[in-house]
């Protein structure tokens, strides 16, 4: 390794230094130590640099032309957004000197051009500097601070999301739609996204997989109404619901299979309720202690009730059967059929064809037994299912063996 020395003292000697220098770089820059009379792009002790675009050089003259010990302190005083990268004689890497940070940089071996140099990074003169490469989602660098924003994106056509719409506010601008959310697993806990119906048709909500919203299958936005949605990094939960004041009823549809399922708030607040599945055992739905208009419709499946009723202790039920529509009606502790207190007189009634496996008029004691339309001309009798007779414009027709009584009152045969 070579050394130069005073041969007076035998101490190191180094080139005179220039204490300080300002450069504007505007390409790559080479450096030259100041030596030879060089009086411009020197090495100075104290180098404050400025590059006009991201990713210029400032490259160091050789190492074998000065001793080991040399050292200089470098600045990057260009805008937020550029780095400059030093560089040794032979075009390596040395470091890549962001804004705002000062950089002691110094010589420990000058057997080769490149030489070997260590840095210390001396830190940020403010946090202004890197305020915007630290703006991920939801912030935005304005001056030398972070500071929340919403990003506002619109969209016409239905959408699956990514995590990209962290503290987005994602505007439906079209008719019915459907915006399919991220797994709560994969954006993790506490990801949120912002939600506002501004089309003409209902936006429904769908988590993928086991994800729920608030306990349920999806979540439909009624136009002009809004929310955020919050991960837990299991499930979705919401707040800050807006309700339409003009399309003022939402719909819960649920998949049940038998058993007790009791309503959590949020989906008691959905005033049209349809349940599907296959009940493989009776169903009671157990709503709030509060007063409430319900429109129920049982498409379940499975010879089993469903059966709506509050937590209180002997307050009244209401059984739907399946294929039926009912107006329920909750007091804060029973629950009524809103029919139940309607004129027992119709000057008219029409029923659904019906068939054998659901007649069209039947009894709440017995589903499966009642009257339906076999066909044109026809009304059928069932009983547990099966046909047993039919009147036509003939006649009466019988199904099977009769038993005749002359004792059943109102006439016999």
């Amino acid at each position: 390794m070579t050394s130069y020395v005073n041969p007076f003292t035998n101490q190191t000697v180094s080139p005179s230094q220039v204490g300080y220098e300002s450069l504007s770089i505007t390409a790559d820059t080479t450096l030259e130590w100041p030596v030879n009379g060089n009086t411009s792009d020197i090495v100075a002790n104290i180098i404050d640099v400025t590059a006009s675009t991201n990713g210029l050089a400032l490259i160091f003259p050789s190492a074998e032309q000065v001793s080991v010990g040399q050292a200089v302190l470098i600045r990057n005083t260009s805008a937020s957004n550029i780095n400059v990268i030093i560089k040794n004689a032979s075009g390596g890497t040395i470091v890549s000197a962001a804004p705002s940070i000062a950089y002691y940089i110094y010589l420990t071996s000058n057997a080769t051009t490149a030489g070997t140099w260590t840095t210390i990074t001396f830190g940020a003169g403010t946090s202004a500097a890197n305020a915007s490469d630290l703006a991920g989602y939801g912030l935005v660098a304005i001056g030398a601070t972070l500071n929340q924003q919403y990003l506002v994106q619109q969209y016409y056509s239905s959408t699956a999301l990514t995590s990209t719409a962290r503290a987005q506010m994602n505007v439906w601008l079209s008719g019915v739609g459907t915006f399919t959310l991220p797994s709560a697993a994969t954006v993790g806990a506490n990801w949120f996204t912002i939600f506002k119906n501004d089309g003409t048709g209902i936006l429904t909500l769908t988590p993928v997989g086991a994800d729920t919203i608030d306990g349920n299958a999806s979540q439909q936005l009624q136009l002009t109404e809004s929310l955020v949605l919050v991960s837990s990094g299991s499930t979705w939960y919401t707040y800050a619901y807006g309700r339409s004041n003009t399309f003022a009823y939402t719909l819960l549809a649920l998949a049940v299979t038998g058993g007790t399922y009791t309503l959590t708030s949020p989906q008691a607040a959905n005033t049209i309720q349809i349940y599907t599945g296959a009940l493989t055992s009776n169903q009671l739905i157990v709503v709030p202690s509060t007063v409430q208009l319900y429109t129920v419709t049982n498409n379940t499946t499975g010879a089993y009730t469903l059966t709506v009723k509050t937590a209180v202790f002997g307050g009244t039920t209401v059984t739907i059967p399946q294929g039926d529509s009912l107006v329920l009606i909750c007091d804060g502790t029973n629950v009524y059929n809103a029919a139940s207190g309607s004129s027992s007189s119709l000057t008219s009634l029409t029923l659904g064809n019906g068939s054998l496996s659901v007649p069209s008029l039947k009894f709440s004691g017995d589903l499966n037994s009642g009257l339906y339309l076999p066909a044109a001309g026809q009304v059928g009798f069932v009983l547990s299912n099966l046909q047993r007779g039919y009147y036509n414009a003939t006649g009466l027709t019988i199904a099977g063996t009769g038993v005749f009584s002359s004792g059943i009152q109102g006439g016999g045969f």
